[in-house]
């Protein structure tokens, strides 16, 4: 440690230049070999790995998309695969709404809209349809439905899209015109009914003859007799498969009534039969499938919408929908980068007019930038880290927040250091703030670090790599500030001290208000009112465990739309809000399906790809021990469907189940009676007998398998179940039923599901032979397992992050009390927080689960420092100790909570989603943590805090058996040199208060029971001291100076004294 001091002291610029080295060379590397990270995805990594679910999950969809081709739907190789595949993708399905199943493409989107668009008349081209860019329009009034704010909103249609060039170019037209088609909105449908060629010439006579119509009508919408295919002219299919023989023609006209109210009114307006507030229109342009080139131009037609105007007279623009809100979120992210910016310049000022140095200012920022810097050269090429979720940028913002905290804590050691009467050489000075400002900027980082490191236990890919990366960037930052940051306080000494600012007409008037706060306002206020602050925080904490535990609590997600952007966004607001309030759209949240039951044999449930990269998912691992041939192994098979066809938990919905028992349907087609016409097939009829030799099996596949693939209407591919083949062999087979449990985003519902269903299938599978003993359950739980990683693994984090901060706390003080006191103002904090979130409506997500660990590491360390300066003062009374901390540390957490607050507040007008949040919460938690251990701790330590050595440790006496004699301690006083204490304090430089004079000394003589010596020996041997000359010199040992002398020498400010040296 003395030679390291030596080397601070003396060649700072070798340590800076190391460090330069260092982080210039892993920032070269960084820029030349390592990849850019991209944020085109924003849900990657938002799913976990490496749990039992998440493995089977990953297990059956390497099946399914038959990762690295190593299966076949078909016995035989020989047979070509592509048929196979292409009969599958040909029936293609469609939903009664017009979305198209999961397989389509681009052309087969085409084709189908030209396909409707041929069916229909020429004023509207198409029928609304969800895959349609969409914008909701909110009436101002009290009613959309007139002719004024129909008026608006087609001029709103017309001057701000129908006439961008990028609308022009993706539109749809008509087949004979080269026109767009018009917009499937309110207006235009009042226009088609009413004989007007567009929606400016309707008039309120118009429309109130289609509010007749549709009040006339409403009824067999809500009854479910009018449906969307009435006029057959007009369907999505072009012909009628509903009944609407008992339905007025005037209600079925262009299927116009029923359009208006399942796709553009909103809900209410059926039930009120009065006023529409929300309208809906659909524009002729698709955006969802396309190449990247229409995905870009998409973004620019929807930026150049979103400048526009929003609001007008009597309409404004509330919710939109361009099926581009995913691939938009790179682009918010670069431009909310500029808020980061604005936040940094202002923590920039704030560390300038601490510190009076703008050379010290300049290299903490550079520390803050080489922390993030190691940090990702260590992620990605250390720990080899491909993948860098959009999560981790968050920890930029946390260094804008925290990362200049420990350069206030080491300025203000470092001010305290240069009052000492016996600090006169640069050594001592150097090696006095790094004893003690060392301590203090280790336990703090070790707390955030700790912190952060417990969402380690998470199986979420995207919180396990932010762990990773925002903890390895606080070890990084702690690394310079005791490297980078001392080399830099010394060169701003020795060569710099016109760097800083300390202009009296600047500074006069701050710091008489300053040192009147922290000396006197803020102790009395805390000590007087001690009583009030106890009962009326410690309520507070028990109304935040109220909140959180009991009503309204912390909830789990209950949208399965991933928010990307704030609230009030208006792809936000349709996904969130305004969309449920259409028919179509409540229609797919509330057709619920039945979950599916599916058992796997033959493939192992294990997810061999890299658990920290979610592109990777690894390949099959097959069960070596499965045969489906085997006689046992067909009966247990047949037995087990039957089973659980009798089960409690199991629901037909079809008449006709061909693929989902494979043994049951494969007995049935070999026990039909023998026909002519299948040659080389006489086996595969009644000539067998259950169960079936393994020849038998093989080769009667190869005339099953084929018919079952040319079914109509069956659909059978990969995702199918059934046997899969690896040659002639079974390698794979699935068994799906459907269950009798929809499909449900309450957490308790699918977990009993799970539960209950995964429990039978393991207690079949223990009867059942040796080689069909390795299958296992899964179903659509994707969902369920984000869920039940949140509650299983943030508990465990947040008991972790909590010991991490109670051990450090302990060590640091090695007082029982502090400690127990410091852990209830922690708990008390975070109950207060994570209430404060609750009440403003934020769910246990993944963003919020990162926040509530964080959020322990960073209330800890107010509450650390007031209880630290609470233990080395050397005061025996509560009160005065409590004032002694205060005036020592309470400036500095101070100004660490307002450069922490600052970042926060200045990241509310951020577009993105995690910027906005993690803002709220640095805010919130920096106030309450501020409020807490400043008011509520320190009022616990006036009334019942320690006296004495009353609950204190002391760490064991390395020397206490030693034989030899004890080391002499140097009390040399110094001369104070100009060119080693400045009038000014370089690093910090606001003059010494008065209270500051007195408890000096005492701050650093009393923390040795705790970290050791507090004195320090001036020179390289006990037996020397070091003058400010030029070299040592040894002076023989004097007589005792009296008490009555050292009294006087202590009190007399101006005596000089080169050498006196006392033993």
């Amino acid at each position: 440690m003395w030679c390291y001091t030596r080397v601070l002291a003396h060649y700072p610029y070798v340590v800076m230049v190391a460090v330069l080295i260092v982080s210039i060379t892993s920032l070269i590397v960084t820029l030349t070999i390592g990849d850019k990270p991209s944020f085109e995805d924003p849900m990657a990594g938002f799913e976990p790995r490496g749990t039992e679910i998440s493995n089977r999950l990953v297990a059956y969809t390497n099946l399914i998309n038959n990762v690295n081709n190593v299966l076949s739907l078909t016995p035989f190789p020989s047979q070509p695969q592509s048929a196979v595949i292409q009969h599958s993708h040909n029936k293609l399905s469609v939903t009664r709404m017009g979305h198209l199943g999961n397989h389509s493409a681009e052309e087969n989107l085409k084709q189908y809209h030209r396909k409707k668009r041929s069916m229909s008349k020429q004023f509207f081209c198409d029928v609304p349809d969800g895959q349609y860019s969409k914008i909701v329009f909110h009436s101002l009034s009290d009613n959309l439905l007139t002719a004024t704010s129909i008026h608006q909103m087609c001029a709103i249609e017309d001057s701000q899209l129908h006439s961008h060039s990028l609308f022009q170019k993706y539109c749809l037209r008509a087949d004979d015109t080269e026109q767009c088609c018009r917009s499937l909105s309110i207006g235009n449908y009042i226009a088609l009914l009413t004989n007007k060629s567009r929606c400016q010439d309707i008039t309120d006579h118009d429309v109130k003859i289609v509010d007749d119509i549709l009040k006339f009508c409403s009824v067999f919408y809500q009854n479910y007799s009018l449906a969307d295919d009435c006029d057959a002219r007009h369907s999505p299919f072009g012909e009628s498969y509903s009944d609407c023989s008992s339905i007025p023609p005037i209600c079925t006209q262009y299927n116009a009534v029923y359009n208006i109210f399942h796709f553009i009114a909103d809900s209410n307006f059926i039930t009120s039969k009065s006023s529409l507030e929300f309208a809906m229109t659909f524009l002729p342009v698709l955006f969802h499938v396309g190449s990247q080139e229409k995905t870009l131009d998409a973004i620019d037609l929807y930026l150049s919408f979103e400048k526009g105007q929003k609001q007008f007279s009597n309409v404004e623009i509330i919710a939109a929908d361009f099926g581009v809100k995913y691939s938009l979120f790179q682009h918010y992210l670069q431009k909310d980068s500029t808020w980061l910016a604005v936040g940094g310049s202002i923590i920039f000022l704030a560390v300038w007019m601490f510190t009076g140095s703008i050379f010290l200012t300049f290299t903490t920022f550079l520390a803050m930038f080489w922390s993030l810097e190691m940090a990702y050269f260590l992620y990605v090429f250390v720990f080899e880290i491909k993948f860098f979720p959009y999560l981790n940028l968050v920890t930029i913002l946390m260094m804008i927040a925290i990362g200049a905290d420990d350069v206030f804590v080491y300025s203000k050691y470092w001010h305290l250091a240069k009052k000492k009467r016996n600090n006169g050489t640069l050594e001592k000075l150097v090696s006095d703030t790094l004893k003690h400002a060392t301590l203090s900027m280790l336990v703090t980082s070790l707390t955030t670090a700790g912190a952060i490191f417990s969402n380690l236990v998470s199986p979420i890919t995207s919180i396990k790599c932010f762990s990773i990366y925002a903890g390895t960037t606080i070890i990084c930052n702690f690394i310079l500030m005791i490297t980078w940051i001392p080399a830099s306080v010394v060169v701003q000494e020795k060569w710099c001290n016109f760097c800083f600012v300390n202009s009296p007409k600047i500074y006069s008037k701050y710091k008489e208000y300053y040192r009147f706060f922290f000396e006197k306002i803020l102790p009395t206020f805390v000590i007087r009112l001690r009583y009030v602050w106890i009962i009326l925080l410690g309520g507070l904490g028990v109304f935040g465990g109220v909140v959180v535990f009991h009503y309204p609590k912390l909830r789990l997600p209950t949208s399965f739309k991933f928010q990307v952007f704030r609230k009030d966004h208006l792809l936000e607001m349709y996904d969130q809000e305004v969309g449920y309030y259409f028919g179509f759209e409540r229609a797919l949240e509330e057709n619920t399906p039945l979950l599916p039951i599916r058992i796997i044999w033959g493939i192992q449930e294990t997810d061999n790809g890299n658990g920290l990269d979610p592109h990777e998912k690894g390949k099959l691992e097959f069960d070596p021990s499965f045969q489906y041939a085997t006689s046992n192994a067909q009966i247990w098979f047949l037995k087990f469907c039957q089973n659980l066809r009798s089960s409690k938990f199991y629901q037909r919905i079809s008449s006709v189940e061909y693929t989902n028992c494979f043994t049951e349907h494969f007995k049935s087609f070999l026990e039909q009676p023998c026909i002519l016409g299948r040659k080389g097939y006489a086996s595969c009829c009644n000539e067998s007998f259950f169960p079936f030799s393994k020849d038998v099996n093989v080769h009667c596949m190869g005339e099953y398998i084929p018919r079952l693939i040319k079914t109509p209407y069956l659909n059978y591919g990969y995702q199918s179940p059934g046997p899969r083949f690896t040659n002639d062999h079974i390698s794979a087979l699935i068994v799906e039923f459907t269950s009798s449990t929809p499909f449900s985003y309450n957490y308790y519902e699918i977990k009993d599901f799970y539960d209950t269903i995964n429990q039978w299938v393991t207690e079949q599978l223990v009867h059942a032979p040796p080689e069909v003993r390795n299958g296992w359950f899964i179903s659509d739980l994707k969902y369920f397992m984000i869920q039940k990683s949140l509650v299983e693994a943030v508990p465990l984090a947040f008991g972790i992050s909590l010991a991490v901060s109670a051990i450090v706390t302990f060590v640091t003080s090695l007082n029982i009390l502090i400690t127990l006191y410091a852990i209830i103002t922690i708990a008390a904090i975070m109950l207060v927080t994570t209430a404060a979130l609750v009440l403003l409506g934020w769910e246990l997500n993944i963003l919020e689960s990162v926040i509530i660990t964080v959020a322990i590491g960073m209330s800890v360390d107010h509450t650390l420092h007031y209880g630290v300066a609470y233990q080395l003062s050397p005061d025996k009374d509560r009160g005065k100790r409590v004032q002694c901390s205060i005036i020592h540390v309470g400036n500095v957490i101070f100004m660490a909570a307002l450069t922490t607050f600052l970042p926060g507040a200045l990241m509310m007008p951020s577009v993105t989603l995690v910027y906005q949040k993690f803002g709220i919460f640095l805010m919130l938690i920096i106030s309450i943590s501020w409020t807490f251990s400043t008011l509520f701790f320190q009022s616990l330590l006036n009334l019942i805090g320690p006296q004495g050595s009353f609950g204190q440790f002391h760490w064991p006496s390395l020397g206490c058996c030693s034989m030899s004699p004890p080391e002499r301690v140097d009390r040399t006083i110094y001369t104070m040199s100009e060119s080693t204490l400045s009038s000014s304090s370089s690093s910090y430089p606001y003059t010494h208060t008065s209270a500051e004079a007195q408890e000096q000394d005492p701050l650093t003589e009393s923390s040795k029971p705790h970290f050791g010596p507090s004195q320090y020996k001036s020179g390289r041997h006990h037996g020397q001291t070091l003058s400010l000359g030029s070299g040592p010199e040894v002076y023989p040992r004097p007589k005792l100076l009296s008490e009555s002398d050292t009294q006087k020498m202590a009190g007399s400010e101006k005596l000089f004294v080169q050498k006196q040296t006392v033993v």
